[in-house]
């Protein structure tokens, strides 16, 4: 299949992670350039953590939100089983668990956490560890909280700017760049730190979900690709169903 030929990609997905989705843009044709914005470190301190990992057996509840959650909690539990009822962001979220031998007790529906809180049954005096990232939304801890569970939130990574994939990413913004892919709020709000500003409007931003275009609208771009489910295949098709319609 070539029906991209000739568009030039950038993915700026954390590099670790963006090798299937730019396989699959170049199995369409496509010229993809890998300049990710965001690289996943190490929290600031892993305390809070392993903490909550010594008391694992006393959590009712364990919530995952993101793959990089699941990744940076495995670590840290040195082998300790995971008893708790687990509930996943997504299928992504669920195969990442399942690949660490972490059973998933509850998948959400849809791809943000709100809809955690849809799947979710009764947690008050419930006892909630929800591993994540330093600069996560608020919304799900402290709706559990009003539910009447007691929530822990540690800090389980951070991303931070790939100062390399920066560089890459304003070298082609420079060039004849034709879409710049999204798949994170991070991926977002890292790109306007390299690229100091919106790129001209030849450009095309394609968004992976309504978080990121959220992102992306506060920003002042506006996505013209936005995939139909936030995952990587289904912006892959929104980005080959966009260009098939002649916008190159």
């Amino acid at each position: 299949m070539a029906a991209l030929k000739g568009v030039f990609i950038a993915v700026t997905r954390a590099r670790g992670q963006a090798s299937g989705f730019a396989g699959a843009l170049r199995r369409m044709g496509a010229r993809v350039l890998i300049c990710p914005t965001i690289l996943i470190a190490a929290p600031a301190s892993y305390k809070p953590l392993d903490r909550a990992v010594r008391k694992l057996e006393s959590y009712d509840w364990l919530i995952f939100t993101s793959a990089n959650a699941v990744e940076s909690f495995a670590k840290r539990l040195r082998r300790k089983p995971v008893r708790s009822k687990t509930c996943a962001i997504g299928p992504g979220t669920a195969a990442s668990m399942k690949k660490l031998g972490i059973k998933v007790t509850l998948m959400s529906k849809n791809f943000v956490a709100e809809s955690i809180l849809k799947t979710m049954p009764s947690v008050r005096g419930k006892r909630i560890l929800i591993p994540r990232a330093k600069d996560a939304r608020e919304i799900l801890p402290r709706e559990l909280r009003r539910r009447g569970a007691a929530v822990d939130a540690p800090e389980t990574y951070k991303t931070v700017l790939d100062a390399r994939g920066a560089a890459q990413l304003r070298k082609a913004l420079k060039s004849a760049v034709d879409c710049v892919t999204f798949t994170s709020a991070s991926t977002v709000h890292n790109f306007f730190k390299a690229a100091g500003r919106i790129p001209h409007k030849q450009i095309t931003a394609a968004s992976i979900g309504p978080i990121t275009t959220q992102a992306l609208l506060s920003h002042g771009w506006k996505p013209a690709i936005v995939a139909k489910k936030p995952t990587t295949q289904h912006l892959a098709q929104a980005i080959l169903k966009y260009y098939r319609k002649g916008h190159l």
